[in-house]
């Protein structure tokens, strides 16, 4: 009885320590989660709510985890140990947790905690995702660590040091859905390492080192990212009765020589084969017992056979295909004739010197068309072919001399880049454009275009007439001649006008009548006056950079008070008087002059000041120390000229008073 008397003091300091521990624990709990991360805890906490089911302690400096104290809180189901410098994990200790359901122990020390103590993370029946990236760990300490997880979904092993995959690897987790293996240094796959997980479906193999897939058997899986390996050869199991259900293939960034061949993915609707060495053929083989002779290596996938429905003929629910970064220099007749689904086509960055699409129908469903970066020379579009296409990148190519309707032919046409290129617009109809020009006019679909860079010498009259463009972009093209009345019929439609860098000396363009005009970019030129804006417009961007205006006159510019947001005016020979409209502009704040600070103006004097500091006053006293000069120079003259005469009077009476004399 004596000893229990003695025992209740320690035990009511005990637990009045504990409360005011608790107290003041900086970990937050909010709906019985408890947030404990970036704290710089040494140990996991003793005195949190032992009902909470989420705990958080990322990012502190926790080296061990033990079953004391972490058993405490046995209705946990999340735990992030992420990034810490966890090195020994005590055996059993996630055994505590009986209803554990997500475990994230990554960027942590486990290599160190495997490799001295034998035991693995034990079974956790319920546990749904583990996360064991970037712990260093290699093969044989990964097969040490995963335990029995029947419930796993989902396991990450990314941004380890994993060389080979072994069949046992994954034994212990049938239910397993996604794998992340990405960021390791894999080489070798062994046969059957997947079989233990018969419901993989998503797959993560990039940034590895494997060279080649060979057998590929995986009827499961719907989603597999292979970028950023050295694979050479891309090959699935002869198995023909074989009902793949893989819908997304990522094998950019490899060492491809050829198309790879995917007859057996009928349902694949994602394929990127970008940054590889990829080389189409020449021609489709003509005797079917060549179909898959590796010299060619040409894919069976996209050969022809009319007795065959076109609805079951491969890669037929294709939608995005990218063969970027490539070296295509030819795609054959039949290459795309089967990828009745594709909206998405990337061919950009290769060696193309011509592309056509003339067949009737032809790619009935793609709305973007990436040929930029090539060397075409040749483009030929079908009149009823690429019905759906909205979107046409040509930029940086060799095109000069085209059919003149080329563009005309497409019927849902919205957005075309011709910039780096030697195309000439042909002018309205009624006046005959030169050979090989591009009529641009009547394209009633037509919204964005641009010629930047086409060495354009002449833009005639009515080159857009009936084709309502919001966007046009005629810059860089030094020496172009904006002929009057060019741009008629945009009136009403144009929002962005760039005349860069074409060496304007006079802008033949009534700009006031532009009325939804937002953004007009006139830099890079000789210009020095303006059309004078009069009534409100919409124009909220005005680029006047490097031309030679040294007046922004109140009335010519009234008009854009209303709507002007930034006006760019650096490298301009500004007059510090006269631009009093410009002056109250910076003053009031209702425009943003791009730097300010920098904008400098010159007196009569040449004198350069910053503009920001130039008042009025400065001006008027600038003017009346003129007037004063005037005065003083004219008095001088005239004293001069009054002086030089009489001297001469006096000079001359004298001289003939002298002659009297004399006589």
């Amino acid at each position: 009885m004596s000893h229990q008397i003695l025992l209740l003091p320690a035990m009511l300091t005990l637990g009045l320590a504990i409360s005011q521990h608790r107290d003041q624990l900086p970990c937050r709990t909010v709906n019985k989660e408890a947030l404990c991360q970036g704290l710089g805890l040494l140990q996991v906490p003793s005195v949190l709510s032992l009902d909470i089911r989420a705990l958080s302690l990322s990012g502190n400096r926790l080296q061990s985890i033990l079953v004391s104290p972490l058993g405490f809180y046995t209705a946990l189901r999340h735990l992030d140990l992420s990034v810490n410098e966890i090195s020994f994990l005590q055996p059993g200790v996630f055994q505590a947790l009986p209803h554990l359901e997500h475990l994230n122990l990554a960027h942590n020390r486990l290599a160190m905690s495997v490799a001295l103590n034998s035991g693995s993370l034990g079974r956790l029946p319920l546990l749904a995702s583990l996360d064991l990236s970037g712990n260093s760990l290699y093969d044989s300490l990964v097969e040490r660590l995963l335990g029995e997880a029947p419930s796993l979904r989902t396991l990450s092993l990314a941004e380890n040091s994993l060389t080979r995959l072994a069949r046992h690897t994954f034994r212990g987790m049938p239910a397993l859905e996604q794998l992340d293996l990405h960021s390791n240094i894999l080489m070798d796959i062994e046969d059957g390492a997947f079989k233990a997980v018969p419901h993989l479906t998503h797959l993560n193999l990039s940034r590895n080192s494997l060279t080649c897939i060979s057998d590929f058997s995986l009827q499961q899986l719907q989603v597999l990212d292979l970028s950023c390996n050295s694979i050479e050869a891309f090959q699935t199991a002869p198995e023909p009765q074989a009902q793949f259900q893989l819908a997304w293939l990522d094998l950019r960034e490899n060492k491809l020589l050829h198309f790879p061949d995917l007859a057996s993915f009928p349902r694949l609707s994602y394929l990127n084969v970008s940054n590889n060495l990829i080389r189409l053929p020449a021609g489709l083989p003509q005797d079917s017992e060549d179909l898959h002779a590796p010299s060619e290596g040409w894919s069976a996938s996209l050969l022809s056979n009319p007795s065959r429905n076109t609805s079951t003929k491969p890669l037929s629910q294709l939608l995005n295909l990218d063969l970027s970064y490539n070296e295509i220099n030819l795609v054959p007749a039949g290459f795309l004739e089967h990828l009745i689904s594709l909206r998405f086509l990337n061919l950009s960055r290769n060696c193309l010197q011509s592309f056509e699409a003339r067949r009737v129908g032809s790619l009935p469903c793609l709305v973007l068309l990436d040929l930029s970066h090539n060397v075409l020379e040749a483009l030929e579009l079908g009149t009823k072919a690429l019905g759906s296409l909205k979107t046409l990148l040509l930029q940086n190519n060799a095109l000069h001399e085209l059919p003149p309707y080329t563009f005309a032919s497409l019927a849902s046409l919205q957005r075309l880049n011709l910039g780096g290129n030697q195309v000439s617009p042909c002018g309205g109809r009624a006046e005959p454009g030169p050979p090989g020009c591009v009529d641009f006019s009547g394209i009633p679909t037509l919204r964005v275009l641009n010629m930047a860079g086409n060495s354009m010498e002449v833009l005639r009259a009515s080159s857009f007439f009936h084709t309502p463009l919001t966007e046009l972009d005629l810059s860089d093209n030094p020496g172009l001649d904006v002929a009057t009345g060019a741009l008629v019929g945009l009136e009403a439609s144009l929002e962005v006008l760039e005349l860069q860098g074409n060496g304007l000396n006079i802008l033949k363009v009534d700009l006031p009548c532009f009325r939804h005009l937002k953004l007009l970019n006139l830099s890079e030129n000789r210009l020095s006056h303006l059309p004078a804006w009069t009534q409100a417009v919409s124009l909220e961007v005005l680029d006047l950079r490097n031309n030679s205006f040294s007046l922004l006159p109140g009335n010519a510019m009234g008009g854009l008070e209303t709507s002007l947001r930034r006006l760019y005016l650096q490298g301009n020979p500004l007059s510090c008087c006269g631009n009093g409209w410009l002056a109250a502009q910076l003053h009031q704040g209702r425009v943003d002059v791009d730097a300010t600070r920098d904008l400098t103006c010159r007196f009569d004097s040449q004198e350069e000041v910053p503009l920001s500091r130039v008042s009025p006053e400065d001006c008027g006293k600038g003017g009346f120390k003129n007037i004063n000069l005037i005065i003083i120079l004219t008095f001088t003259l005239v004293s001069a000229i009054l002086l030089t005469t009489l001297a001469t009077c006096c000079f001359l009476r004298r001289q003939k008073f002298s002659q009297q004399y004399k006589a």
